[in-house]
């Protein structure tokens, strides 16, 4: 049987919309604009890492396709 975690994980973005400590929706980030792309983006509650400002700019890239929660 197939997970179906497995299975989008090539589709999916790395990035994590919701924090998976804490629930919430808010990031932050320093200097967005002149930092690097491996710059880590946390939450804004919790300061749990949800991914890199590069994960954020590809899911921004890819912004036609649809949001899975």
């Amino acid at each position: 049987m197939t997970n179906v975690e497995d299975t989008f994980t090539g589709q999916r973005s790395r990035f994590k919309f919701v924090c998976e400590r804490c629930g919430s929706l808010s990031i932050k980030v320093a200097d967005p604009a002149t930092s690097p792309s491996t710059t880590l983006v946390a939450c804004a509650r919790c300061n749990a890492v949800r991914g890199t400002l590069g994960d954020l700019h590809e899911l921004a890239r890819r912004s036609a396709d649809p949001f899975e929660f």
